[in-house]
């Protein structure tokens, strides 16, 4: 049986940098994908910055896409594991595990990134919104290793 896992964090829990150690670390057959890789830099899709609150009348399409893209996968007898900062209404499909770190680390990394005070502020927000939505998590303020290997425990279960 082909399972999604889904694997939420707000902006700056390390979702983008454990992906390397979770495609080097796994086994068996598991796609690895971020929602982030079908963005262009400058962070749009199909032309729209997806990313922006005025996109927001086009999240619920950008996610449908996504669940499209993962049931093509699973179709073929593997399973997906989807990073993205997504809740689950948004995404209400898969088993959920949110990669989280503590707020100072979170705003030290997205000052790092040129990220404005109210960017930050939003993220900080997203990341509380998450903590009560996906209650089982993982820390994000280790290594990349360390947390792959805490994700891929979770997968196998």
């Amino acid at each position: 049986m082909t399972r999604l896992f889904v694997v939420t964090g707000a902006p700056g829990a390390g979702k983008s940098t454990v992906i390397p150690e979770l495609l080097r670390l796994r086994s068996g057959r598991l796609v690895v994908m971020d929602m982030d890789e079908l963005l262009d830099d400058d962070g749009r899709v199909l032309g729209i910055l997806i990313a922006d609150k005025s996109a927001a009348p086009k999240w619920h399409a950008y996610n449908a896409l996504w669940l499209r893209i993962t049931e093509l996968i699973r179709r073929s007898g593997t399973s997906v594991l989807l990073l993205t900062p997504c809740v689950p209404t948004e995404l209400p499909e898969g088993r959920w595990l949110h990669l989280d770190c503590p707020d100072v680390i979170r705003r030290k990394r997205l000052t790092e990134r040129g990220w404005s005070d109210e960017q930050i502020a939003d993220a900080l927000a997203d990341a509380v919104e998450l903590r009560k939505l996906v209650p089982r998590s993982v820390p994000g303020d280790g290594t990349p290793e360390e947390s792959a290997r805490l994700i891929l425990a979770w997968v196998n279960e």
